[in-house]
């Protein structure tokens, strides 16, 4: 995976889902934990997480359509698809349940699967993405409103053409520009390295591409039109905030017991929207707490 974690703890294969190869990194033993990565990101994001949980859990950390290692084919950048590929590598592994964390847009991925899957999943941990039950409301409006500008780049990568030029090519600023402008602490430089490398293959810059264009901007607009209300969650959920990440107000982050049985909020200091590489220390501290996990 990286030096970050002691390479005889780790494993990495290539998994057959439905003939996409995904690229798997498992260390540990125990209770399954699926961790998926947000954008540009890959399963590298998890590394020093991984090196605390995998003390006493299987820790399986994935690279997703498109991203990483795995294969990034034409098409399949849409919500249907992703779920079933998750369930898929699931299938593949022989895990029937699993305690499934997601960050960014990987967690409306995980929100998904909960609610069409939920004998699959144990808990989840939602990471840097709200539940998606927000009700609007004049405050969050206005908020929403002042944020759209610093939301110029989702646009800008959604564009077919442009966005993936842009990502891929030359010196590549607007790929170092997402990894640079959203955290805290410091992404390591060798996985800044990895993630925009990635992006040099035009197939993965397509896809992210595409992931934008058919997932991320429809169902970032899918919650804001209440799409959800009424689908309840029964998942015991976990949604974790960084402290520093103001793109919503906090106070909307709120949601209804009618809506989600079972759901907790909380907000890490020291991290924002990159909030597992800003604090991965306390991030893996409160997953083990919250997957119950033993040790420390």
């Amino acid at each position: 995976m990286n030096e970050k974690m002691d390479a005889g703890a780790v494993s990495q294969r290539m998994v057959t889902v439905a003939g996409l190869n995904m690229h798997v990194v498992e260390a540990g033993s125990g209770t399954p934990v699926l961790l998926l990565h947000g954008f540009p990101q890959s399963s590298r994001e998890f590394s020093r997480v991984m090196a605390d949980l995998s003390r006493s859990a299987r820790v399986i950390a994935a690279d997703l359509r498109g991203a990483g290692q795995t294969d990034a084919p034409p098409g399949g950048y849409d919500a249907d698809t992703l779920v079933a590929d998750v369930i898929g590598l699931l299938d593949a592994l022989g895990i029937d349940r699993v305690a499934l964390v997601a960050h960014d847009w990987s967690a409306l991925v995980g929100f998904d699967l909960c609610l069409l899957h939920p004998d699959r999943v144990s808990s989840f941990v939602a990471i840097a993405v709200p539940a998606p039950y927000i009700r609007m409301t004049p405050k969050l409006a206005g908020a929403m409103m002042r944020a759209m500008p610093h939301l110029w780049f989702q646009w800008v990568i959604a564009t077919p053409g442009l966005g993936p030029r842009l990502l891929s090519r030359g010196r590549q600023r607007l790929s170092y520009w997402l990894l640079r402008s959203f955290e805290v602490g410091t992404i390591p430089d060798d996985d800044v390295e990895a993630y925009v490398a990635a992006l040099r293959d035009p197939a993965k810059a397509r896809a992210a591409s595409k992931l934008y264009r058919r997932v991320i901007l429809p169902g970032f607009m899918n919650v804001l039109r209440g799409t959800y209300h009424g689908r309840v969650l029964r998942t015991r959920t976990l949604v974790l905030f960084g402290a520093d990440d103001n793109l919503i107000p906090h106070d909307a982050l709120h949601v209804s017991p009618e809506d989600a049985t079972d759901l907790t909020i909380e907000f890490v200091p020291g991290g924002a929207h990159f909030l597992v590489d800003d604090n991965p220390v306390e991030v893996a501290r409160r997953l083990r707490s919250f997957l119950e996990l033993p040790g420390g």
